[in-house]
């Protein structure tokens, strides 16, 4: 089979110029408005457990809405091709339609590429290790309730930026664990507990404030109030069933929660106002935009960018470096 023509190609393998023929997850549908003609075009993303691609319909773009709705699985014949550098799937009226086939929808969101269960248990195994048992009831008040176990394993870290697929969270949460136990044995002077416990905690509002049926979506209590809030009533709630928990270290586990993000504008009613806070904060903002670094690397590669600058970032707010060599700064080759 030749490289311009696969079918069931994934999302991550396509290049300008493949011929497709596979089923895909219907995100997003829009109708919009040509702008040098009356009349409107269809414009569609669609997704797989490897990311997700723009299509577009130019031609009785009404009729062709009608056949299909977020949500749904289609099978879409359609060419591939590259406009201002990001790649597009063109189809004709006829190209698509509603797949008939089985399938699970949860195989076509993206997923975290490291074993769920492995990071759960990590993450218990650190917790384990805590010696203060107020802290320790709290984070297990968590870790032993099947729900949000579950919840937990799912959750995306964030709908557009770092993490953002299934599993994101507790990707991030173990990473920013590990991140604090290294920061702890840096400075002995922390308290590590109460350090440990804000990172496996700190995010945990983003169970809530995310829903993933067939994309990652801010939920209406995300929306307004924040995963930061969120998470600060959920602990607050479990402090409260745990007999004679102290008051001061109630109020500093809740300032790790309310202030890991430093930036109101970033959601953070407060800034960090002691070390264990400022110390979840960077480890958290380490993590995260580590994170965005490489997936943007990754998505440039896989669009096949040409030079050596990237995209403009939003969330980064810079323009980033690709180098020469796909992300390998130098050789060590002395050829």
């Amino acid at each position: 089979m030749s490289e311009s023509k696969s079918k069931d190609k994934k999302v991550k393998d396509l290049k300008a110029g493949n011929t497709v023929d596979t089923t895909f997850l219907v995100m997003e549908k829009e109708l919009r408005e040509f702008i040098t003609k009356e009349g409107f075009y269809l414009q569609v993303k669609l997704g797989d457990g490897t990311g997700s691609i723009g299509a577009k319909c130019w031609e009785r773009a009404d009729k062709v809405a009608s056949l299909f709705k977020p949500g749904d699985i289609v099978r879409i014949k359609g060419v591939v091709e590259s406009f201002k550098g990001d790649l597009q799937l063109i189809f004709e009226p006829g190209g698509i339609k509603r797949s008939t086939e089985p399938y699970d929808v949860a195989d076509y969101l993206p997923r975290a590429s490291k074993n769920i269960d492995f990071l759960f248990d990590e993450i218990v195994k650190t917790a384990e290790g805590m010696e203060n048992e107020y802290l320790k009831q709290v984070v297990f008040s968590f870790l032993n309730d099947p729900d949000f176990i579950n919840s937990f394993k799912n959750a995306p870290s964030a709908k557009i930026h770092h993490h953002n697929y299934i599993g994101g969270l507790i990707e991030h949460t173990q990473s920013v664990m590990a991140l604090c136990e290294t920061i702890a044995e840096l400075y002995p002077e922390l308290d590590r507990d109460l350090l440990l416990a804000g990172a496996t905690l700190h995010d945990i509002g983003k169970t809530a404030a995310y829903e993933y049926t067939f994309r990652i979506d801010v939920t209406e209590e995300g929306g307004l109030l924040d995963h930061i809030v969120l998470g600060y009533q959920m602990v607050a709630d479990k402090i409260k069933g745990i007999k004679d928990f102290p008051e001061e270290l109630e109020l500093r586990l809740l300032h790790l929660i309310l202030s890991h993000h430093n930036y109101g504008e970033w959601g953070s009613p407060v800034k960090p106002l002691f070390a264990e806070a400022e110390a979840l904060c960077y480890a958290d903002l380490l993590d995260s935009q580590l994170k965005e670094f490489m997936q943007i690397q990754k998505r440039e590669e896989t669009k096949g960018k040409e030079g050596v600058w990237g995209d403009f970032s939003r969330g980064l707010d810079r323009f980033l470096y690709l180098g020469r060599g796909k992300g390998k700064a130098y050789s060590n080759s002395k050829k």
